[in-house]
């Protein structure tokens, strides 16, 4: 048996597509100056994916600082995204120095507001101690409220901690539970779920099959979002 348990930090910058004030009849120029405008009237959904183009360099030069000026803009009214993306240019040391403790500080005004990448990103910190004290059950609560967003990554990091027994009693059958939920929405869940069914017994796996769609069941029309890099 063989299992992947690396975790990484999901780094997901809302791509631009998803603005209004992207048409995707208009090329990069057009685009960039339909959300320059609106950013520059307060829209704060303009705002962050004007951050996003400038991140790109889609339309414009590439230009990090005022990707992160937009970024702020938009995060001073509450964007939920944008707060996360600040953190991200901080983790990731765009056109700024890498501070980890200053991207913590992002992701968890982020996750507050219920951003599910961020929720993951900060148990990532908990359950590791970066920038704050080591603390599991912190981590699995944060896990938790992501996972129950369609969060493939937190999804299978709480297979990893029943796995491991890390802030939990060590459990397979809860581990199987989490990487079957996670499946393909995560690279690595389906192998470690397959990889640990060889140490459990059919009646293991049933009950772990039988706990991951009751799960689901709870959490009809969940959309199982993409792991990515950057997305």
């Amino acid at each position: 048996m063989k299992l992947l348990l690396i975790l990484f930090t999901t780094f997901a910058l809302t791509p631009a597509s998803w603005a209004s004030c992207i048409d995707k009849s208009n090329n990069a120029e057009q685009n960039f100056m339909a959300c320059k405008q609106a950013a520059e009237n307060g829209q704060a959904d303009a705002q962050k994916e004007l951050g996003g183009l400038y991140l790109s360099g889609e339309g414009v030069q590439q230009d990090f600082t005022t990707s992160l000026h937009w970024y702020k803009q938009a995060a001073k009214q509450g964007h939920a995204i944008a707060l996360y993306n600040v953190g991200v240019l901080y983790d990731k040391g765009l056109g700024l120095k890498k501070d980890y403790e200053e991207a913590g500080k992002w992701y968890r005004k982020s996750a507050d507001l219920g951003y599910s990448t961020a929720q993951y990103n900060l148990g990532i910190m908990y359950e590791y101690g970066q920038t704050v004290d080591e603390d599991p059950a912190m981590a699995m609560q944060l896990y938790l409220k992501a996972a129950a967003q369609g969060e493939a990554a937190a999804q299978f990091a709480i297979g990893v901690l029943y796995d491991k027994g890390i802030g939990v009693d060590k459990d397979q059958t809860q581990a199987y539970k989490w990487w079957q939920i996670a499946g393909e929405g995560h690279p690595h869940a389906t192998h470690n779920r397959d990889s640990i069914a060889e140490e459990m017994t059919p009646m293991q796996i049933s009950e772990g099959k039988r706990l991951a769609q009751k799960w689901l069941d709870a959490h009809p029309g969940l959309v199982q979002l993409p792991s990515l890099e950057l997305q």
